[in-house]
């Protein structure tokens, strides 16, 4: 993969907004959501593409924490930069994972962080939880999105990540 990152621009989060995961997935489809699509031009949003076709997306800060649980006892060490993604669905379940998340670390780094990193995942998202642990992600604790849902949010943190020779620009 040949990555380069670009702030997410309107046509770019119009495309995003339409994917459209399978199931188990459809939590993550976002049903061409106004607000999701205001969200991702706020500036914390980075399109991901691969030899000039859209493959994902990464968000940094308060952008990536669950809405409405920002003031959780599990994003309060400002140690940590919250990590937040999405890839493509035809991308997805490919093999392409690890290189994905550690290329989105990267370019964090490339952004002057230099702490931790922090992520939230769906409980029953065990693809995504695959590949987080495989990056060296560990869980730290458990979020309840609402007490009538059975799943929870994981909080998941990398105290130190050291970049590999992943093959990507910057525009």
């Amino acid at each position: 993969m040949e990555l380069s990152f670009r702030k997410v621009d309107v046509l770019t989060a119009l495309e995003i907004v339409a994917w459209e995961y399978p199931p188990p997935y459809e939590l993550y489809t976002l049903h061409n959501s106004p607000l999701a699509l205001v969200k991702m031009v706020d500036g914390q949003y980075y399109s991901v593409f691969d030899h000039g076709h859209l493959i994902g997306f990464f968000c940094y800060g308060a952008s990536a924490q669950l809405t409405n649980k920002r003031d959780h006892q599990l994003y309060q060490d400002l140690d940590y930069l919250d990590v937040g993604l999405g890839m493509h669905p035809d991308y997805c379940g490919r093999g392409l994972g690890v290189n994905f998340v550690q290329a989105g670390l990267e370019f964090a780094t490339e952004q002057s962080w230099q702490g931790g990193f922090r992520l939230t995942v769906a409980s029953d998202n065990l693809r995504a939880l695959t590949v987080y642990r495989r990056v060296g992600f560990r869980e730290i604790g458990r979020i309840t999105w609402s007490p009538n849902l059975t799943g929870h949010f994981l909080v998941l943190t990398l105290d130190s990540f050291e970049p590999d020779s992943i093959t990507r620009s910057c525009d």
